[in-house]
């Protein structure tokens, strides 16, 4: 796991992914990166600054992005599992359409997490917990949970914080009791998830 605090110094690019409406707009997208597209709204502007030249993370064989965000408020839209509360209940990343189609489990190469509104720092609790030796293999055939033993690791949300993780291992976001968070998650495939690889 990677974590970077202040990792964009472009307050600008800050600000208006904060007040861009259709930055906020709900749903999964898939983006073939700026080598094949260009950069064409301000979710591509912002993986390019996380992924491009500068790129924390050395990847290799990626042909593109998974993106969407996140938006949850206390008292909205909890589950309950594994005796806690939860704002997004323990789950691993994968291709959601192969495995409901065929079980197969195929997670993305390398995951993201990005806090970019300066409101989560008046957020309680909301933290992602990450189980980093918690593979899809653990989980029962059915793709139900083996609930685990060890401890998480656990990640305080904050204003312009980079999280880089393999997100195909198991990780939960804790319920939140105060304020709202707004995130972005973009993972990064070496194939194109089934949902983006169907042609209508």
């Amino acid at each position: 796991m990677i974590i970077i605090d202040n990792f964009i110094k472009d307050y600008d690019l800050l600000e208006r992914i904060e007040n861009d409406e259709s930055f906020w707009v709900p749903g999964y997208r898939w983006y073939d990166g700026w080598w094949n597209e260009g950069i064409t709204d301000i979710r591509h502007e912002l993986i390019h600054t996380i992924w491009g030249e500068n790129s924390p993370y050395d990847y290799k064989n990626i042909i593109g992005f998974e993106h969407w965000i996140g938006d949850y408020s206390a008292g909205k839209d909890v589950h309950e599992a594994f005796g806690g509360v939860w704002s997004l209940k323990p789950h691993f990343d994968k291709d959601e359409e192969l495995w409901h189609e065929t079980k197969q489990i195929i997670g993305p190469t390398i995951g993201t997490v990005f806090y970019p509104c300066r409101e989560i720092d008046e957020m309680e609790g909301g933290m992602l917990q990450y189980w980093e030796q918690y593979p899809p293999q653990r989980a029962n055939e059915d793709g139900t949970l083996v609930w685990p033993e060890e401890a998480p690791e656990v990640i305080k949300p904050k204003f312009n914080r980079l999280i880089i993780f393999d997100a195909s291992c198991l990780h939960a976001v804790t319920e939140i009791t105060k304020g709202r968070r707004r995130a972005i998650a973009i993972n990064l495939w070496s194939h194109k998830p089934t949902e983006f690889n169907k042609e209508y």
